[in-house]
């Protein structure tokens, strides 16, 4: 059995931003892809997942590493592969490269099972995922921030009603709406000046349409921390390394 996933990706302008470059949004649809196409590949993708066994894969944490830039218009290698399973989480990486294998973004994400029913952590093992594969050696190895955050209203950038199309097939809010959130925190001026070079976030709880959430931010240097929030719930935190304008 394949032990990888591998396609090349043509970055048209849906997968561009105002720039005509790959950003860190798009290239969340662009893994969330990748990581669907890699399960779909074990016949244990979360559509058939959950209509055969009960079950959604979850996306816990995600971790990316902007080495280059893909622009609009190239073709690049999208690879995506199992570097560890446990009993409940499976950790996966992504690699988005020139088609000559120069490396431009690197992904890491670690993901669980769901049950559709009551929401509870299911087992690998009582998903068809194939325990027996031969991983591969990671490609990224950056350890996820994991960062204490008690952002409060004195950091808040906006609020958002969680709307019909900020959700998934789960019926929460989509793990890229919430990226496309925290990029709207900032006028477009402010990414032109501080581009992204690495980006965490992690996925705590779920956002419901009809939910109004806070934005929260909070800035020092190159160091930009997100929260959303639900009340009192944090539904999400993230934390930015910013490099240098590339203006």
């Amino acid at each position: 059995m394949e032990n990888y996933y591998e396609k090349e990706q043509h970055i048209t302008a849906a997968f561009s931003d105002r720039r005509c470059e790959l950003d860190v949004y798009h290239a969340t649809l662009l893994f969330q892809d990748a990581m669907t196409e890699l399960f779909y590949q074990y016949q244990c993708d979360a559509v058939r997942l959950s209509k055969t066994h009960a079950a959604v894969w979850a996306v816990a944490r995600s971790k990316i590493r902007y080495l280059g830039m893909p622009l609009w218009n190239e073709r690049v290698r999208v690879r995506a592969f199992p570097v560890k399973v446990t009993s409940v989480t499976i950790h996966i990486n992504i690699q988005v490269e020139t088609l000559e294998g120069q490396p431009l973004l690197l992904c890491r994400q670690e993901l669980c099972a769901i049950d559709v029913n009551d929401h509870s952590l299911r087992r690998v093992e009582s998903t068809p995922f194939p325990r027996d594969l031969s991983l591969l050696p990671p490609v990224m190895t950056e350890p996820f921030q994991r960062k204490k955050l008690a952002l409060g209203s004195e950091h808040l950038a906006y609020r958002h009603i969680i709307r019909t199309s900020d959700t998934d097939m789960n019926h929460h809010m989509n793990n890229a709406a919430y990226v496309r959130l925290l990029l709207d925190a900032f006028p477009s001026g402010f990414w032109d000046e501080h581009p992204i070079r690495a980006f965490d976030i992690h996925y705590v709880s779920e956002g419901q349409e009809g939910e109004e959430i806070a934005i929260l931010q909070d800035c020092q240097g190159k160091d930009l921390d997100f929260q959303i929030k639900s009340g009192d719930r944090t539904l999400i935190k993230a934390h930015l390394e910013l490099g240098d304008s590339q203006a």
